[in-house]
């Protein structure tokens, strides 16, 4: 477990942990470069026996380093990683460690609720894009076997293959990029859609784009540069692996970039009959979302509140206009300049080792 600035949530983390139908074999936690009192926590819980080994790094070396120094350290055959602010259900570690029993399953990811839903419309659009990307999206993908990201909220990676094959880059998009070199590898990745974990999501509009930006972007570098994915020559390439590359580019990326082309066409070619039409699809958009949120509460036995059943209504706006409008922007920011060279998430004297 990575904590950096974690005194808020580690504690509670660790209880989650601790009652655990299948409990761990030991709970490593890395302090990585905290100001905070994240080390006199983690320390009192070592002490208390709740913790079996704390690792400190003086400064901040970032995720990948924190996770790679704790893999080294650990004696499971089994390796969780989590954020410091991942809250467990009881059979969640159960659960993700049955999926292993196939042999060739090298990682498994699980699903996320959200925690702080009900405290912003921001957190309440976010509980229910979970509620269709993660629970339903990553249960249809499980099963055609094109699972592209294991999250960095919670993840369970074979401990022999996560060595030998050098843990995590250090670079942006780590979690990503891990699991699709898993998957080029010849592995398989599960995702088990009856583990839960809640997660704090940003809970204002400006925190919301800044996380979905620094996602976008590295997901394009990672996919682009690092792995070819555009390329239409994969020789040898398995059918689960050409389907999560379209997913990604039929679905995501070409929509994207083609988003504002399409309105202008569509102003050009409707004139002022242009709202009316978008109104026509946007209560299309609508009545298609309602059925599909509904039918996903029902299938992951999830109940919607007034807050979530309100923040419904705006959905198709929120996931269908205003991401896409934001991730349009990330994308051509990295396509001109190369914006994940700065990812803050990525320490800066590890971006000046890896880029110069």
């Amino acid at each position: 477990m990575p904590a950096f600035n974690s005194a808020g949530g580690l504690e509670r983390t660790i209880a989650t942990l601790r009652r655990q139908t299948l409990p761990p074999l030991e709970i490593i936690v890395v302090d990585d470069g905290s100001t905070d009192a994240t080390r006199a926590i983690a320390e009192r819980a070592r002490s208390r026996g709740y913790v079996d080994t704390v690792i400190c790094h003086g400064t901040r070396c970032g995720r990948s380093a924190a996770l790679n120094a704790a893999a080294r350290f650990a004696r499971g055959d089994l390796l969780l990683t989590a954020d410091s602010d991942t809250l467990f259900a009881p059979t969640t570690l159960a659960r993700m460690a049955a999926a292993f029993r196939e042999r060739n399953v090298a990682a498994a990811s699980c699903n996320i609720d959200v925690t702080n839903e009900r405290d912003t419309l921001t957190t309440a659009l976010q509980g229910l894009e979970y509620l269709m990307s993660f629970s339903a999206g990553r249960s249809f993908l499980d099963v055609i076997e094109a699972i592209a990201c294991c999250s960095g909220a919670c993840s369970m990676y074979r401990r022999d293959v996560f060595m030998r094959q050098g843990g995590l880059d250090v670079g942006p998009g780590e979690d990503l990029e891990f699991t699709l070199r898993l998957r080029r590898l010849g592995y398989t990745i599960r995702f088990v859609h009856n583990a839960w974990v809640t997660t704090a999501v940003p809970d204002n509009p400006v925190s919301l784009l800044r996380q979905r930006a620094r996602w976008d972007r590295d997901a394009l570098r990672v996919r682009s540069i690092m792995y070819g994915e555009f390329s239409l020559s994969h020789p040898r390439e398995r059918l689960p692996n050409t389907l999560q590359r379209l997913d990604f580019i039929v679905l995501d990326l070409f929509p994207t970039l083609i988003f504002p082309f399409y309105l202008i066409y569509l102003v050009g070619l409707l004139g002022a009959k242009t709202p009316l039409f978008l109104a026509s699809i946007y209560l299309l958009m609508l009545v298609i979302s309602l059925f599909n949120i509904g039918l996903a509460c029902i299938l992951f036995n999830r109940r919607a509140n007034c807050f979530s059943l309100a923040a419904s209504l705006i959905f198709p706006l929120y996931q269908g206009i205003i991401l896409k409008c934001a991730r349009f922007a990330t994308y051509t920011s990295e396509i001109l300049f190369a914006a994940s060279r700065h990812d803050d998430f990525v320490p800066p004297r590890v971006r000046r080792a890896l880029f110069g």
